[in-house]
């Protein structure tokens, strides 16, 4: 308010002024004010910041951002076996997520996601808990209230900005396009092969480099990133009877790594291709009896192509429409008298996964969209996170429908409704890669029954800030 009388005297003392001397004056004379006025309202900030230290300990540093969120979903669960027996259920849960965001400078940032992902009420049946919980899995898998890290990461730009190192617990899941599904942001890997919890180191090569190469890079948006990630650590932990704290454990250590490269994104079109390697996967032995057995290796390509709005000024509607088309290719390489999905020989599978997200209506956010799914009999993708209570659409071994609405109610509170099937050719789908994952034949009879069709209803509400 004394900023705008300030201005308003400026303005009646520039009419008012008979001579260029006396504008001058006029002139330097509110400036002296103006600098007083600004000196007293840093001040008058600075009390109030002292003041409110003791309420809140994080608004003295303005590069840390906190985030939270809380949905609760219900979901309705149907499952058809081949033997025609039938299983449903209906799950009340709680997601709880608290995000924190640190920038000291524009070089450095770091990343911290915490999340606690419970099931309604006491929960005592589980058959496998420790697989539930694994390191892969654990912020993904509906279960307990303990808060568990999901991110913990930091990005350090450099060279001028045309590079990125990062280490710690990298964003792994609701990668493109399964964010869509789920109505958030997209994290770096995609979503149809890798959609797993991990930690790892990831170097981008960014757009600013490749520009210093050929402007064409720079029209194209060519970007590279190289990811390394450990899934499993061969440990006996600290106390053992040999007394070698962290030595292996009897079982090899578990690495993966690949790139993702895309070779063309001018914002509205791209074309995105991840490639990733794995060793010493594990997987149940059914000949020792062993859980998880060293296998083998194996290997995955996935190739999106997406667009961010259709076509060029056609209407409305296709400019904020998204589509897409994935395909995806994985293979298997067993150890000498080892089985990989119940085979000792190299199989590969392959998996196409179409899918549009399109604007509800033209004066509200509300947003729908479908996703379709066909996987060979053979393909094993790494998404054992992805957030359906049913299975991974993107792991289906036969086809996976799926139609969602999100309605936003205000501006931090949305709801919405999802709709998934999956008719299933092969079991397996969302088995590790040993014997329970060998793909069965759903129509013929099998040594124990398997889920021949899945339906998961969902609604859910979510509240963010």
């Amino acid at each position: 308010m004394k900023k705008l009388l300030v201005s308003t005297l400026a303005i009646a003392s520039l009419f008012a002024a008979n001579s260029n001397n006396e504008l001058q004056k006029e002139i330097e004379a509110l400036k002296a004010k103006i600098a007083k006025l600004e000196k007293q309202v840093k001040e008058n900030k600075k009390l109030a910041l002292t003041a409110d230290k003791k309420a809140s300990p994080f608004a003295a540093n303005d590069h840390l951002y906190w985030s939270y969120s809380i949905q609760t979903n219900f979901d309705f669960i149907k499952y058809k076996l081949n033997d025609g027996d039938k299983k449903t259920n209906n799950i009340l849960s709680n997601k709880v997520a608290l995000e924190a965001v640190a920038k000291p400078n524009d070089n450095l940032k770091g990343n911290l996601r915490l999340v606690a992902y419970n099931i309604y009420g006491m929960n005592i049946g589980q058959e496998n808990p420790a697989y539930d919980n694994s390191n892969w899995t654990a912020s993904e898998t509906p279960d307990d209230t303990i808060l568990r890290v999901q991110e913990a990461y930091f990005n350090w730009y450099f060279g001028d900005g045309k590079f990125m190192l990062s280490t710690g617990r990298r964003p792994s899941t609701e990668g493109y396009p399964a964010n869509l599904r789920d109505n958030v942001r997209a994290e770096s890997p995609i979503a149809h092969l890798v959609n797993m919890e991990f930690d790892g180191i990831s170097f981008w090569i960014k757009n600013e480099f490749f520009s210093d190469l050929s402007d064409k890079f720079s029209d194209w948006g060519t970007n590279l990133k190289f990811c390394f990630g450990r899934g499993y650590s061969s440990s006996i932990g600290k106390f053992n009877q040999a007394g070698t704290p962290y030595a292996k454990d009897g079982h090899k250590i578990t690495d993966f790594g690949g790139f993702l490269l895309v070779p063309y994104n001018d914002g509205q079109y791209s074309v995105w291709w991840e490639q990733i390697w794995a060793w010493n996967v594990k997987g149940y032995n059914q000949d020792t009896n062993e859980p998880l057995d060293d296998l083998g290796s194996f290997m995955g390509t996935n190739i999106i192509f997406k667009a961010d709005g259709i076509g060029d000024g056609i209407s409305d509607f296709l400019d904020d429409s998204k589509a897409f088309i994935s395909w995806a290719y994985t293979k298997t390489d067993p150890k000498s008298n080892k089985r990989m999905l119940g085979s000792y020989d190299s199989k590969s599978g392959w998996s196409i996964w179409i899918g549009g997200n399109f604007p509800a209506s033209e004066d509200s956010n509300d947003r729908w969209g479908f996703n379709f799914v066909h996987g060979s009999k053979y393909y094993r993708a790494m998404t054992w996170g992805e957030d359906t209570l049913i299975g991974s659409i993107a792991a289906t071994r036969g086809n996976a429908y799926e139609v969602y609405y999100h309605h936003y109610l205000l501006d931090n509170l949305t709801t919405g409704i999802r709709a998934t099937y999956i008719k299933y050719n092969y079991s397996g789908s969302d088995g590790f890669f040993g014997d329970y994952g060998a793909p069965l034949d759903v129509d013929k009879p099998t040594p124990q029954p398997v889920v021949k069709d899945a339906m998961d209803i969902r609604a859910y509400i979510r509240y963010s800030f």
